[in-house]
């Protein structure tokens, strides 16, 4: 719960800080991005049979200028984090409402921009947890399935944006949250990365 409160006040804190600073800042840009992501369940608790799942991911984003090739980019994400269980023919899917938060380094490169970023995360399970095996689909609530619905990190970005505003991106999320919902939850988290293809507009 601690946890949880100094992540959104710190979401909070950085919306207030945006506001401000986009009254001095230069014309925002919105962007929408999909692409393919490759998640697994991590962690020192994290059973050896876990292996990474091939998913989706799509958002929207907004850069907002601070400086010279210098941006702050708040977005909302959909994506399907999980694993995939070896030797079982098994997967499990989590899926999230994510709102990433990265400051960006965009300097002109060649026609186009470089892009490199980072920042946290916040994550919001949606819909229900689903495992799938071989003709087999059971779905349960994330109570029930024994996963919390909240989840919080780290996100890393690289890219290169054309003169076009199209743009091929590299991006890693580093979930912090123990995942399992119970009062001494083992330490398995959220982790994945992906390919994505945008355009700003």
């Amino acid at each position: 719960m601690k946890l949880k409160k100094l992540l959104f006040g710190g979401l909070l804190f950085t919306a207030f800080s945006l506001t401000a600073l986009q009254s001095n800042a230069q014309a925002g840009r919105f962007g929408v991005n999909a692409g393919v992501n490759f998640s697994n369940i991590t962690g020192k608790d994290a059973p050896d049979a876990y292996k990474l799942k091939t998913g989706f991911q799509a958002g929207v984003t907004y850069d907002i200028g601070i400086a010279d090739d210098f941006v702050v980019q708040p977005g909302l994400s959909y994506v399907q984090n999980g694993a995939k269980i070896d030797g079982f023919d098994a997967k499990v899917q989590l899926n999230y409402l994510q709102l990433p938060i990265t400051f960006q380094y965009q300097p002109e490169l060649g026609n186009g921009h470089l892009l490199l970023g980072v920042g946290p995360y916040v994550g919001l399970g949606i819909g229900q947890v689903k495992g799938t095996g071989g003709d087999l689909t059971i779905k349960r609530d994330w109570d029930q399935a024994g996963f919390k619905k909240f989840d919080a990190g780290g996100k890393l970005l690289a890219g290169y944006q054309l003169s076009n505003g199209v743009s091929l991106n590299l991006n890693a999320n580093l979930g912090l949250v123990k995942l399992p919902d119970t009062d001494n939850p083992a330490t398995i988290n959220n982790t994945s990365f992906g390919v994505t293809v945008g355009y700003k507009f």
